[in-house]
């Protein structure tokens, strides 16, 4: 079983080339390539008809499957919660894995409920250890930390994340539970990101001992910050360095146990006090997390302080998963997406596509949504729901429109699993220094858990990731538009090179060109050598700022600085010019610049293939991967500018197609011969590759395929204004449809010539949550003969269906607002409906108002995206409807 599903996800790589129907054909939309949802059983207290019913739901809304969390329970329905792990529980496992089977989705289950892994059958000696210095002593104590958020029957302490033998005993319940079902039931096991607390096993003591050759006891001193600071920061070091080992031999024996029960493994890394990359890379499919907001300047898109938290998602740290995939050769990397991406039910699609373009950008290709929860038929709206989610399930107003932003996923994902990985470069991470670093950097930017467990988590990147010199390097790569790859110490040990190849360094995932090397100030001697290894094979190893000034670790201190000075200076005995330096012998490059985007350093990149994408000098976001026939970019306009022009490409074409994964519209792309390298009035270092027109609105996304033949089709129906925009300025109808929560009368109709948000209307318009029907008439203006008009609705609040003489025209659900409508039009009368629908938080608002109890759930009970006491009747009332101005512009189709 674990054969077949491992050969499965690899043959993904290279699906699409192979079931293409043509160079405009989409490719079919799979299992795997839908979104995913997390899905919380309150109390576990799920029965068969609303599993059914849900799933149902599920799989017609365009999800491929759900991943399985059992946490706290509800209020009032005691009776019905189901022990964890329980006969009765794997009998509801059972009946999900084949009513899924059934509808097409698959089933994944979080190792446990709540989080972190934990339960009553966690031993005291199993259980969390900190370590305690009193008198000069390491004296472990336990630290009590039980399973948050957990489900009825996993209720226990946490199990000690350093301690593969707790992990065994910890999972042996599961392997019993669990093997009484049939052989494929479940897809994957999900281990969440570190949220442990613990600091000592039984284990370190000899670990730490293997690894750096000296007792810790006979340290205590330091460890406890007594000292030469020196000297402390290196024995802490090495203490985190012992923690993060321990902790990838952890998850690598729960990946082997999940590979044994049938199952691949998910792994959140983010959050471990280890080496991520090495800890994401242990499981099938590595998964990073967007938590929180970002501020894009995307005209209309919103980020109100009143709606959003204070985390912002960290596209540098996301990339981390993705890197760890590609290096591996994991064809997958996927993404817990959308937690807290807004206040409860303020959440649209027009906010969420943004976030998700950001994080396709960075590599991933696998979206879980954050989440829905299981709620029975006879729960009074809003039903149960989770306390920091999407609430994307089927009582929210917008549920059926998430199905839209869905297909834009399931799109995105077919082309983003084809092909493979083009990074040019590899980029060292200097873990050494973090560790070494942790204390000084937890006072300068008051990281959360600081002391001997330094943890890496997606809400302190800025300390960890943005302000370091590795993440500084990073963020130049991406705004001059290289593509790259992390790469750990331990990954170096894995890489050969293929002398005389235009990108010479093999990793087990993929080929590169170059390894860019950031400020480092502790790098192990073992780390080094390797680099000039790679070098003297073939390879080309840039050090930026210079080379390692220093050596990690506490024993042999001497000894190691030595074998580092001695290799160094062996480094600098040929002078290259230009402050490049270079060893004797090398068949490769090993060099120092102070950066790599000076004009001397350029030309490191241009000999062995690493070239840019200078799509990013319009602030353009850029990913590419290679196809059997030819190239794929995704591009995204995540800035406040319209791009209308020639886009450069960094490889050659000989055809090229543009598909609208919104839309689903597909067309050959105009292409022409190279023209000047840059776009931004920079360096233009003669003519560049092949260059394709591209019309991208902010916010708008689309993917080129560039072919190795020429492309043949219908042409992409490029347009350009042929007049001013045309107001439509008659009357509104105003029709509502019924309320989501089905408890409230139907507000009245109404007719405007004004448009404005709904709730501008007396009574239940206030509180409503659904879809309201606008309908116009409009005459196409006499002797108006244009190719063909685009019709702008301006603000929209939140996603409109557009109908046009009675034609679905498009389902306009991301921004801008705007549909190509000219082939629905006709001579005279024409009739405009769009079917609008809100947001649910006005409705919820109102409850708030009126008292109604609704939140009534066990421990965290509900809460605000600041975590403080839940209170909706303070929220403004949302803008609701069709706001405008809604205008019809005339086109005039052109062929660049």
């Amino acid at each position: 079983m674990r054969t077949l599903r491992l050969l499965c996800l690899a043959a993904l790589a290279a699906a699409p080339g192979l079931l293409r129907a043509g160079d405009l054909a989409w490719p079919p939309i799979t299992q795997e390539q839908k979104p995913w949802t997390r899905w919380w059983w309150p109390g576990s207290a799920v029965d068969r008809a609303n599993l059914t019913a849900q799933l149902t739901a599920i799989a017609q809304d365009g999800f491929g499957g759900v991943e399985i969390t059992p946490i706290y329970g509800a209020r009032g329905y005691e009776s019905k919660f189901i022990k964890f792990l329980s006969p009765q529980y794997v009998d509801m496992l059972r009946y999900t894995a084949a009513e899924s089977h059934r509808l097409g989705l698959g089933v994944d289950m979080a190792t446990g409920t709540g989080w972190p892994f934990g339960g009553p059958w966690v031993s005291p000696a199993d259980a969390e250890q900190k370590l305690v210095i009193q008198d000069g002593r390491i004296v472990p104590q336990p630290t009590r930390f039980k399973v948050k958020r957990s489900a009825p029957g996993g209720e226990g302490w946490v199990v000690n994340p350093f301690s593969v033998a707790a992990l065994e005993h910890y999972l042996q319940p599961f392997t019993q539970a669990l093997s009484g079902l049939p052989a494929g039931s479940i897809h994957a096991q999900f281990h969440d990101s570190y949220e442990y607390t613990a600091s000592w096993a039984p284990e370190v003591p000899a670990k730490f001992r293997e690894m750096h050759g000296y007792d810790l006891a006979d340290h205590v001193a330091e460890l406890g910050g007594q000292g030469s600071p020196d000297a402390v920061a290196r024995v802490k070091a090495d203490y985190r360095e012992t923690l993060g080992e321990l902790h990838l031999e952890y998850v690598r024996a729960w990946v082997d146990w999940s590979h044994r029960t049938g199952s691949l493994a998910r792994e959140q890394a983010h959050g471990a006090p280890g080496n991520l990359l090495d800890i994401y890379a242990a499981a099938d499919v590595p998964e990073t997390e967007i938590f929180g907001s970002s501020n894009f300047p995307i005209p209309l898109y919103r980020n109100l302080p009143s709606e959003t938290g204070e985390n912002v998602p960290p596209p540098l740290v996301n990339r981390m998963a993705s890197s760890a995939a590609h290096v591996a050769g994991r064809p997958l990397a996927s993404s817990e997406t959308f937690t807290w991406v807004r206040e409860h039910w303020h959440e649209a699609p027009s906010e969420m596509k943004p976030e998700l373009d950001q994080l396709l950008l960075t590599g991933i290709n696998r979206i879980y949504y954050h989440g829905n929860a299981y709620s029975p038929a006879d729960a009074a709206w809003p039903g149960w729901v989770f306390y920091a989610a999407t609430q994307e399930n089927t009582r929210n107003s917008l549920w059926k429109q998430f199905g839209w932003l869905n297909g834009y996923i399931a799109r995105c994902q077919s082309l983003l699993q084809s092909g493979k990985p083009d990074n040019d470069i590899l980029v060292y991470w200097p873990v050494y220094d973090l560790w070494y670093d942790g204390d000084e950097l937890a006072k300068r930017f008051t990281i959360r858990d600081a002391g001997l467990v330094e943890k890496f988590t997606v809400h302190d990147a800025a300390a960890w990731m943005d302000a370091m010199p590795c993440g500084r390097l990073a963020a130049d790569l991406v705004a001059h538009g290289y593509q790259f790859d992390y790469v750990s110490d331990a990954q170096l040990q894995q890489l050969r090179v293929a002398a005389g190849a235009a990108r010479p360094i093999r990793a087990p995932g993929g080929d590169y060109g170059l390894i860019l090397v950031p400020y480092t100030r502790h790098m192990p001697v073992a780390t080094l050598a390797r680099l000039i290894e790679l070098g003297r094979q073939g390879a080309t190893v840039v050090f930026v700022d210079g080379f390692p000034r220093d050596v990690p670790g506490y024993a042999d201190l001497a000894a190691h600085r030595e074998q580092l000075v001695s290799l160094v200076d062996g480094l600098r005995a040929t002078d290259l010019g230009s402050g490049r330096q270079a060893t004797v012998g090398l068949r490769g490059l090993i060099a120092a610049t102070p950066s790599p985007f000076s004009a001397t350093a350029a030309g490191l990149f241009k000999p062995i293939g690493a070239v840019r994408e200078p799509l990013a000098d319009a602030g353009l976001g850029v990913l590419r991967r290679r196809l059997p026939d030819g190239e794929l970019y995704f591009v995204s306009n995540l800035t406040g500018r319209a791009f209308d022009g020639w886009a450069p490409l960094s490889r050659a074409a000989r055809g090229a197609v543009l598909l609208d994964a919104r839309s689903g519209r597909t067309g050959v792309a105009a292409l022409r011969a190279g023209g000047p390298v840059s776009l931004a009035g920079g360096p233009q270092n003669g003519r560049g590759g092949p260059e394709v027109y591209l019309q991208l609105q902010p916010g708008e996304s689309v993917f080129i395929k560039a072919l190795d033949h020429p492309a043949e089709g219908p042409a992409w129906p490029y347009a350009e204004a042929a007049g001013a925009p045309v107001p439509l300025a008659g009357e509104w109808r105003v029709s509502f449809g019924p309320d989501v929560s089905g408890q409230t009368p139907t507000p009245p109709s109404f007719s405007t010539a004004a448009l404005g948000s709904w709730t501008n209307e007396p009574g239940e318009a206030q509180r409503f949550a659904g879809t309201a029907r606008y309908e116009t008439t409009f005459t196409v203006p006499e002797g108006a003969a244009p190719d063909d008009w685009r019709l702008d609705l301006g603000d929209v609040r939140e996603t409109a269906r557009v109908l046009v003489n009675g034609q679905e025209a498009d389902r306009l659900w991301s921004l801008p607002f705007q549909a190509r409508i000219g082939r629905f039009l006709k001579p005279g009368k024409n009739t405009l409906v769009l079917e609008v629908t809100n947001l649910s938080a006005n409705h919820i608002r109102d409850l708030e108002i009126r008292h109604v109890p609704w939140k009534n759930f066990h421990e965290i009970n509900f809460v605000n995206i600041h975590y403080q006491r839940f209170d909706g009747a303070s929220w403004p009332l949302q803008p609701s409807g069709l706001l405008g101005p809604v205008t019809l512009v005339p086109l005039k189709l052109a062929r660049p």
